[in-house]
């Protein structure tokens, strides 16, 4: 039964890449993207062993993933795309995420989720499958992962600033949602 198990949380979980040398412990990015309610409905189902959660100031999480601490990271921020708003991502808060992706094991499953799983979980998404790949390549595995997504723009751009990126992963954001996944032109 537990191997059963073990198999299904494997196939939620499918490895973005085969080989990643640029994470510490070699990390194949295996990784989910989903909103609140579909984490706590599918927490038994999907097994995660790593959890991000991003909730908007004054929230809380309710019936989520009982995980150790140091595998589950809570981002405090509101879903505003103006840097002057009040509780509006920080550049901390990037750092925090990275620092925490840093630290997973080559076997980590991780989730990743906001409150409806459209803007800034798929962002910080974008930004973790932007330290590993071309800007287009991981946009084109964001789609994979949530084509519904539509990435806060400002949460892209502090990724895309942490990564030096010059704007290139703040423009692959602007192709969400889409249904159909199209190389970019030129």
């Amino acid at each position: 039964m537990a191997r059963l198990a073990e198999k299904q949380v494997e196939e939620f979980f499918t490895p973005i890449l085969a080989d990643n040398p640029g994470h510490p412990n070699g990390w194949p990015i295996r990784m989910m993207v989903a909103s609140q309610t579909e984490a706590r409905h599918n927490r038994r189902l999907w097994a995660p062993s790593h959890l991000i959660s991003i909730r908007a100031p004054g929230t809380k999480l309710l019936s989520m993933i009982d995980l150790p601490d140091e595998n589950h990271l809570q981002l405090i921020f509101s879903d505003a795309l103006d840097q002057e708003e009040p509780h509006a991502a920080t550049a901390e808060a990037v750092d925090q995420a990275f620092a925490f992706i840093d630290r997973l094991p080559a076997d980590a499953h991780l989730l990743v989720h906001c409150l409806r799983g459209l803007g800034r979980a798929p962002a910080l998404a974008l930004g973790i499958l932007g330290r590993y790949m071309e800007p287009e390549a991981a946009a084109a595995n964001l789609h994979m992962l949530r084509p519904e997504a539509k990435p806060n723009r400002h949460v892209v751009t502090l990724c895309d600033a942490h990564l030096s990126l010059k704007g290139k992963l703040a423009r692959q954001a602007l192709r969400f949602p889409a249904k159909v996944w199209k190389p970019a032109k030129g």
